[in-house]
């Protein structure tokens, strides 16, 4: 492959690459933050050079379609590692060092589900594919650039749009993970309709703290920018996550910023940065504060917009959207410019599936209109397109969307090959219920969540927006609400996380209290409440409660005890 080869026009991110690197050689494409505040910056010239010396290792001991694993830490290694596999057409699995038992176990998992037969990874790090992968003889890429450098890959043909690019696997909220298949299409096809949505351009820049293991942080923190040719700055997560002024000051240092990320992040600001703190910052060039969970927390959002006020924070930059990675990433949002908008409909009405406008009623946050492809309603019970004005499980179709699971086909079918009662087309099964009002989409909340109570249908965010805001020593984002069938009916479980603070028990008259908000505010019973410590609930890498896990953990425990 030589260095300087032209390429005819952009089917895949490798020909961006391509001319990117020929084109704007000296361009900075890549910064990476480190702790301490060292900026490592990468031009795109330097960029094709590291990729093509990592690509050319990697070709040694693989074949094309081998599936590679990335457990790179936070940095510009774990980009070259990304667009070396896409370069030499092996099939990259972004991951992360595992940092615990439980996360080594789910990085063991995926290597067995993807059938991977290399690691890229620090020479640090061949412990962790040798001894915690079970791979004695696993084949190990060191992903640091040699001092030498200059190795060129032997010419192979390039991808073509339909080849796999890699495997997004999915963060098991309610399962567990599946690789989704991303083509170059996909993407190309999802990155296109997202330069659209926010309006980038070369002028625009990044900044980025989520990791290449989400898909957010992939595509927003690593494939867009290349795509539109801006430069981004990333930082690890435990960065943001010490000291989330870093991330504020990175961005006030920028200028047409996309930046966002979970209702976690934006919480995490509103509560540990001063005021003094946010008078310093400028974040009047923040355009396209990207918010991406379901459902979106209007308390949230509203608490960060009027604390940041003082920074020049502009509330029409919020950004709610809605994606998913069996559609690659981006599925709706928008307009640009709007800011959050809210719907309030009547929670009596909505337990019955039912869309009826109310003062005063649940808040639900509209997130834009659908961007990629179409979409559909469907009653999930009868398969048939759900009635104006109720709820349905949203069903998508689309050049975005994914073409299944990695070597499960039957889940593949149930998924991705749906169809509406009567109709041919196929879609896919988002497994989210939401509705369509002025033709833009509101998430309720997800299928496999939803709690059936006394004839009720609950959402378990609902119940826990309202026990973490009760109380100080309630941890926010650490509540999780489940229900479970116990003596032949479905029982309200609640696990919360408590801050400790040097107080002998937190927790002391606290389960009373949480009992009277949720009878109060939900009208239902609290079966249990059980009081955990800080980082006890478990959570995905994108930050998502993983309720079905914790019912099924339960759910053993309680049968066990009843033996």
């Amino acid at each position: 492959m030589k260095r300087e080869q032209p390429q005819q026009h952009p089917r895949t991110l490798v020909d961006i690459l391509w001319t990117r690197a020929v084109e704007q050689p000296t361009r900075i494409g890549y910064r990476f933050l480190h702790t301490g505040g060292r900026r490592e910056d990468e031009t795109y010239r330097l960029l094709l050079d590291r990729v093509l010396d990592l690509a050319a290792r990697v070709q040694e001991v693989t074949a094309p379609g081998d599936r590679i694993l990335l457990l790179c830490p936070p940095g510009l290694d774990m980009v070259h590692a990304v667009f070396a596999c896409l370069l030499i057409r092996r099939v990259a699995v972004p991951l992360y060092v595992p940092t615990s038992q439980r996360h080594a176990e789910t990085v063991a998992a995926i290597a067995r589900d993807s059938a991977a037969v290399a690691v890229i990874a620090p020479r640090s790090a061949a412990p962790v594919a040798h001894d915690l992968l079970g791979w004695p003889d696993a084949r190990v890429i060191d992903s640091a650039t040699p001092a030498a450098g200059g190795a060129t890959p032997t010419p192979e043909p390039l991808p073509a749009p339909d080849d796999i690019a890699y495997l997004q696997y999915t963060s098991g909220s309610t399962g567990s993970p599946k690789g989704v298949v991303v083509r170059h299409r996909n993407l190309i096809h999802n990155i296109a309709c997202q330069r659209l949505v926010f309006e980038q351009s070369a002028d625009s820049s990044a900044v980025f703290w989520l990791p290449p293991s989400h898909d957010m942080g992939l595509i927003l923190g690593i494939l867009s920018p290349l795509f539109t040719g801006y430069p981004v700055t990333l930082m690890a997560p435990m960065t943001f996550l010490r000291d989330p002024l870093v991330w504020l000051r990175t961005i006030s240092e920028n200028v047409n910023t996309i930046a966002g990320g979970p209702n976690l992040a934006y919480g995490i600001c509103t509560e540990r940065i001063s005021r003094a703190d946010a008078e310093r910052l400028d974040l009047s060039h923040w355009d396209v504060a990207v918010v991406g969970a379901e459902p979106v927390n209007p308390t949230v959002l509203r608490n960060f917009a009027d604390k940041f006020a003082v920074s020049g924070f502009r509330p029409e930059s919020l950004f709610p959207a809605y994606g998913l990675a069996e559609a690659t990433l981006y599925v709706s949002g928008g307009p640009l410019g709007v800011g959050m908008r809210t719907r309030s409909i009547s929670n009596e009405a909505l337990e019955q599936g039912r869309i009826v406008t109310e003062t005063g009623g649940r808040e639900l946050v509209d997130l834009g209109s659908v961007g990629v492809g179409a979409v559909a309603l469907v009653d999930p019970a009868s398969g048939r397109r759900s009635e104006p004005g109720r709820v349905g499980e949203i069903w998508l179709s689309g050049a975005s969307v994914t073409s299944g699971y990695w070597n499960k086909p039957d889940e593949t079918e149930r998924t991705f090959a749906a169809r509406i009662v009567g109709e041919e087309a196929a879609y896919l099964r988002t497994g989210d219920l939401g509705f369509m009002t002025d033709g833009n989409l509101v998430i309720c909340g997800r299928l496999k969540e939803v709690m059936i109570i006394n004839g009720r249908n609950l959402f378990p965010q609902d119940i826990e927006w309202s026990i973490e805001s009760h109380h100080p020593a309630l941890r926010r984002g650490g509540c999780a609400a489940f229900s479970t069938e116990i003596d032949g009916e479905e029982r309200l479980i609640v696990v919360q996380e408590i801050d400790k603070d040097g107080a002998d028990d937190p927790a002391a008259g606290l389960e009373d209290s949480i009992r009277s908000v949720i009878s109060r505010e939900h009208a239902v019973a609290l079966h249990q409440v059980i009081f955990v410590d800080k980082g006890q609930v478990p959570k995905t890498t994108s930050g998502k409660i993983r309720r079905s896990h914790l019912r099924r953990v339960y759910v053993s425990e309680f049968e066990s005890r009843s033996v």
